[in-house]
């Protein structure tokens, strides 16, 4: 797949993956779950924009700033993948108001999915800096 195009589905899927959080899908929720839907949702839309501006360039710096945004991406995934995970079984609710949602392991599947993608990314945009292979 061309790395260009495997940065732009990386950033939709961010784009995808933000919106249930911030669109409160999972029930009523603590507003830091609606602020991670914003901050993925957000990050993906300028994910996608640097991709476009910044894939023709050669320059270290560009490819650099690529890396360092899918590599930001992928920490986001990490709490999200292990909160579905911890809280497998249990309501995500705070309880005003309560919920009857109940959490389970497969929500962390997409968050999962997003990590290893924006980690290909990363490494992606650091070969094409030049960086040689770990």
């Amino acid at each position: 797949m061309h790395p260009l195009l495997l940065m732009l589905i990386t950033a939709l899927g961010a784009i995808l993956l933000g919106l249930p959080y911030l669109l409160r899908a999972f029930g009523p929720t603590e507003a830091e779950v609606v602020a991670w839907g914003r901050v993925t949702l957000l990050t993906g839309v300028a994910l996608a924009a640097l991709a476009l501006y910044l894939w023709r360039s050669r320059r270290r710096l560009a490819q650099l700033a690529l890396s360092l945004g899918y590599g930001w991406l992928a920490v986001l995934q990490v709490l999200p993948t292990g909160l579905w995970i911890l809280f497998h079984g249990s309501g995500i609710s705070d309880g005003s108001p309560p919920s009857a949602f109940v959490a389970h392991w497969a929500y962390a599947l997409p968050h999962l999915a997003l990590f290893l993608l924006s980690g290909a990314c990363c490494v992606s945009a650091c070969r094409r800096a030049g960086f040689p292979r770990p």
